[in-house]
């Protein structure tokens, strides 16, 4: 009957509390139950809300495997809500990357089309024959130079021979590109390091080769391996190589295409023309000319007036703004002839190295398309494809590029005589024309002209923004002289008494 009361019942739902502690004092509370998801759960719902932090991003799926971007990735460190609120206010650290939007295109089907990459089925690799472990010392037999070499480069692109194998077989950067391919390719072993290597391991079968003369050897036991390698290589830089001669190509022919249909040039040429009879006016060798040779155009700028003030080629440039340049001083100005570096680029030009670079290009061709055939009719039908289809694909395309680069080695040198007829061009030296005597004598003319062009369009702006600010200034004493002369009428006697007749 004197015993203490029964303990009351726990709440419902609730959990038991705990025992008193000493002395009758309640014991500290327990931990809640961690919540759905983990402690972590809410930096990962902060990660997730971009639009309230934008410091992390959601996962990325594409739709289909995609080429790797081998960059370096910059991640923003995770901050609670009090410190971006603090950092908003003073942003002296802050970067590009803390609130760079991405700015996705309207559909990335085209884009994972163009940059998704060829899936590999891995080819079955027979199982390497199981050896007991015996503790032996590794056998070294490249110098200490090239081991290092082929070490550092094993370790640091993380190669593994399968992976090389691959690439090789597959024709396929994904996983080992092309640089890495090419140093593989410059460091694999001689004949007579693998010939040393081969006699090690039969004089010793249970050696244990040291890892750069492993991996060489592995290389070595794949099939065509270096021949495979430098028909991929030559595939991935032909299109390279070309452009080295169709760029100079095609910048000739534009260059010659403006020099005869362009008007700008022929107004040019026509103010000079103009100043030049001028000039010289009475003089039965060089007057009434209805036209020039060119070689005078770098000499223009060397004839100055009689107050050794200005050039002949300022007034040209002068004559021309005034006459046909309706945007001078602005953006929209345009200067009428070729710009330097281009008709530099067209003196440069050699026809005979072309011819040459062509010839060697097309040797090439023929030696790795041979490399090519003698791979197909080693290889095993597994390891066929695909390269016989894209090496064989590849050819037909390279040959029909260097065939159109041929035909247009042929037209620029049509275009190049069909320029000099047209401008009456014969060069002093009895030898065979060259590019650099024609457009050496542009070059450096326009080069004189773009300089003067340029000054007189930023004196036009200036005069331009000048006369701007004084329309502003005079609109501006207009308006305050007949704001002061409303205040002076008020108060005359003339005014007063309009006022009255008002009211």
């Amino acid at each position: 009957m004197g015993g203490l009361p029964p303990p009351p019942p726990p709440p419902i739902g609730g959990s038991v509390p705990p025992p008193p502690g000493p002395g009758g004092l309640a014991s500290p509370p327990s931990l809640p139950a961690p919540p759905s998801g983990g402690w972590n759960f809410n930096k990962t719902v902060i990660r997730k809300h971009k639009s309230r932090f934008l410091f992390f991003k959601n996962p990325v799926d594409p739709k289909l495997p995609m080429k790797p971007l081998y960059w370096t990735r910059i991640l923003i460190p995770f901050q609670p809500p009090q410190a971006v609120a603090i950092s908003s206010v003073s942003d002296g650290n802050k970067s590009l990357w803390d609130g760079l939007e991405e700015i996705a295109p309207d559909n990335w089907d085209d884009f994972s089309d163009l940059f998704s990459r060829q899936v590999v089925v891995a080819k079955p690799v027979k199982p390497k024959a199981e050896t007991k472990p015996v503790k032996q010392q590794t056998v070294k037999i490249l110098d200490n130079k090239r081991s290092q070499m082929v070490g550092i480069l094993i370790s640091s692109r993380h190669l593994d021979v399968q992976e090389v194998e691959s690439a090789v077989y597959n024709l396929d950067t994904s996983v080992i590109d092309l640089e890495t391919l090419q140093k593989i390719f410059e460091l694999r072993a001689t004949e007579d390091e693998l010939a040393t290597m081969r006699l090690t391991l039969e004089q010793q079968p249970e050696a244990v080769m040291d890892k750069p003369e492993n991996f060489l050897l592995e290389l070595a036991n794949i099939p065509s391996f270096s021949e495979r390698v430098a028909c991929f290589m030559f595939q991935n830089s032909f299109y390279e190589i070309l452009a080295t001669i169709t760029n100079p190509l095609n910048n000739l022919k534009l260059i010659c295409e403006k020099l005869m249909t362009s008007v700008e040039v022929s107004r040019v040429l026509g103010i000079i023309l103009a100043l030049g009879n001028y000039m010289n006016g009475g003089n039965r060798q060089r007057g009434q000319a209805d036209g020039f040779a060119i070689d005078i155009l770098p000499k223009i700028k060397d004839v100055k007036s009689k107050d050794n003030t200005l050039t002949l080629i300022f007034y040209v440039v002068k004559v021309y703004i005034q006459k046909f340049d309706e945007k001078a001083g602005t953006s929209d100005a345009r200067m009428p002839l070729p710009e330097p570096t281009d008709l530099d680029k067209a003196g440069h030009l050699k026809f005979e190295e072309l011819e040459a670079s062509l010839r060697q290009l097309n040797k090439e061709i023929e030696g790795v398309e041979q490399k090519a055939n003698q791979v197909i009719a080693a290889s095993e039908e597994i390891h066929l494809e695909p390269f016989k289809e894209k090496m064989e694909s590849f050819f037909v395309q390279a040959k029909k590029s260097l065939s159109e680069e041929e035909e247009n080695l042929i037209e620029c040198k049509q275009r190049f005589e069909a320029v000099l007829k047209y401008f009456k061009f014969t060069p002093k030296k009895n030898s065979e024309l060259d590019p650099k005597d024609f457009f050496g004598l542009w070059s450096t003319f326009a080069s004189d002209f773009k300089d003067v062009w340029n000054r007189e369009q930023q004196r036009i702006f200036k005069e331009n923004l000048d006369k701007a600010k004084q329309v502003v200034k005079q609109k501006k004493l207009q308006a305050s002289s007949s704001y002061a002369k409303s205040k002076t009428d008020e108060g005359t006697l003339k005014a007063r008494l309009l006022s009255r007749k008002k009211k």
